[in-house]
């Protein structure tokens, strides 16, 4: 019984509830699934989980757009967000990607893409169930990248 608990505590140590894990980036990057969770129970959908795969191609797009000073969905090699979820380890079948340069903070960002229509259609798709986000950069320059998947 013991070795059976210490297992179940060492998966939920290692791995981590979906459900409830924070995102990397802090305190913003928690603030904005905050807020686009919010966003989908007033809607109607369930909120999103986070994926570490997907939070992986966030990452590397974010760093990617940062590094490269770019401000684009297709990566400096060409690639799709599709790509990059796949390329990170997740099988989807469907897939999306929010991007945002400037906002200060997270209800910022997420005000400003609930007022585009294809932003909006991303946070609001009930189809989604997964997600990532990488915010980087400095708060007078910062760069925000939420991907979405469902598989």
């Amino acid at each position: 019984m013991i070795t059976v608990l210490a297992l179940l505590l060492t998966s939920v140590l290692a791995f981590g509830n979906p459900a409830t894990a924070r995102p990397r980036g802090g305190g913003a990057a928690t603030r904005l699934l905050q807020l686009t969770n919010e966003a989908r129970t007033n809607a109607g959908c369930r909120p999103l989980r986070l994926s570490p795969a997907v939070g992986r191609a966030a990452r590397r797009h974010a760093r990617d757009l940062v590094g490269h000073a770019r401000y684009s969905h297709v990566g400096s090699d060409g690639s799709s967000p599709g790509d990059r979820i796949r390329a990170a380890g997740y099988r989807w079948h469907l897939a999306g990607e929010n991007i945002f340069l400037g906002p200060h903070d997270a209800d910022e960002a997420v005000r400003g893409w609930l007022r585009s229509p294809g932003h909006r259609a991303n946070i609001l798709n009930c189809a989604f169930r997964h997600t990532g986000i990488a915010v980087r950069g400095p708060s007078y320059r910062r760069m925000w990248v939420q991907d979405f998947a469902a598989h």
